[in-house]
């Protein structure tokens, strides 16, 4: 007697399944906020960016720069430091996105833990900036090894994020749906975003040159590559959202 396989019934309710996210265009603004921080706090207010010469800098030069123009470098990394958080809910939209949606729940729990390894990072920066601020006049060999520090944290925090990108990669890669979540080059962007980050792991072997921490691939390109990322992100989840329906 020939055996059967029984069918599987899918429910009318499963095929048309949604998923709702309560005020998920919320991550969005609340990313666009800090994003508007950083650049008003590091870019304008303080300002600490970009590091022109300052990895083969001497220490009294170092110290010559916190001096100046102290009040304001204290102000720009205390706007720093209260708009970084602000990022989180975008990394725990996309974690809920790859889990729900896509059901990738351990890709959603390593790209959000590792999202917040990267804050991590950026608190630390910011922490370590301020203390050399805080107290200007200290002996300079202590304020430049501050300042090293913040820009070892600044830097490094690209390579921190090389794992949440490389989850979103293999997620966008493994969704094989006719309509996927998040389209394709999104994954082809998140590796090449891996691949120009990368030489900033190398920053605190170098003084001088293109892997310093001033250098073209120990800053410019990583930065370059995780800020654009972040951007690209915002708009792929946005499009998300409004596909899921989850607004």
């Amino acid at each position: 007697m020939e055996y059967v396989q029984p069918a599987v019934l899918v429910s009318q309710e499963e095929t048309t399944k949604t998923y709702r996210f309560e005020n998920a265009e919320y991550a969005i603004y609340s990313t666009a906020f800090m994003v508007f921080c950083t650049v008003l706090g590091l870019f304008i207010v303080a300002p600490m960016f970009p590091p022109l010469g300052q990895a083969s800098a001497s220490a009294e030069m170092i110290s010559a720069f916190y001096q100046e123009g102290n009040l304001s470098k204290k102000i720009g990394l205390c706007i720093m430091m209260f708009g970084t958080s602000f990022i989180i809910p975008l990394f725990a939209l996309i974690g809920e996105i790859i889990r729900r949606p896509m059901n990738m729940p351990i890709l959603a729990s390593v790209q959000y833990g590792s999202g917040l390894f990267g804050i991590l990072f950026t608190f630390m920066m910011t922490v370590s900036w301020g203390t050399a601020a805080f107290r200007p006049e200290r002996t300079p060999d202590v304020t430049q090894a501050l300042h090293d520090m913040g820009w070892l944290f600044a830097t490094w925090v690209a390579s921190a994020t090389l794992l949440q990108a490389v989850c979103i990669c293999i997620a966008v890669f493994k969704d094989t749906r006719d309509v996927p979540v998040f389209p394709r080059w999104f994954g082809y962007y998140c590796a090449w975003m891996i691949v120009l980050a990368f030489p900033a792991c190398l920053i605190n072997i170098f003084h001088t040159g293109p892997f310093a921490y001033d250098g073209l691939l120990g800053f410019w390109l990583p930065y370059v590559a995780l800020f654009s990322w972040f951007g690209v992100s915002m708009v792929c989840v946005w499009h998300a959202v409004k596909k899921l329906k989850v607004a």
